[in-house]
């Protein structure tokens, strides 16, 4: 019996919101904004870090921890595709389907970490 093995290319992008990043300016000012941002961005790098430790050791349960404390800090910053990301890991993690968990939390790092390369980048933010 021969199998077909598909290949996917993942074309997702993670993009700040800019009403979100606006409001921060906005209400903040712009340096204060700016310095939430990086230390938010520092949080989440952070944060993937213990994500694939605890998926790497197979400890769901602070897995979902971990991913569930990087949805508010996503909608802070105006990443609603990441936050969004984050809840689907979450359902999978308390659906405990592994193939869906590997597979969402794959793309909550690709995004995640696409964000934080271009704001290393010193891409626009709309600040």
């Amino acid at each position: 019996m021969v199998e077909q093995i598909s290949v996917l290319h993942p074309r997702d992008t993670a993009y700040f919101d800019e009403d979100t990043l606006n409001g921060l300016s906005r209400d903040l000012g712009p340096s204060v904004a700016e310095n939430i941002l990086c230390r938010a961005l520092e949080d989440m790098a952070a944060r993937f870090l213990r994500i694939r430790e605890d998926y790497t050791e197979g400890n769901m349960r602070t897995l979902r921890k971990s991913v569930h404390a990087v949805i508010p800090i996503a909608e802070q910053i105006g990443l609603p595709i990441l936050a969004r990301i984050g809840g689907d890991v979450v359902i999978c993690i308390d659906r405990d389907d592994p193939v869906a968990i590997a597979a969402t939390l794959c793309r909550l790092l690709r995004c995640g970490e696409m964000a934080i390369s271009c704001a290393e980048l010193g891409m626009d933010l709309s600040l």
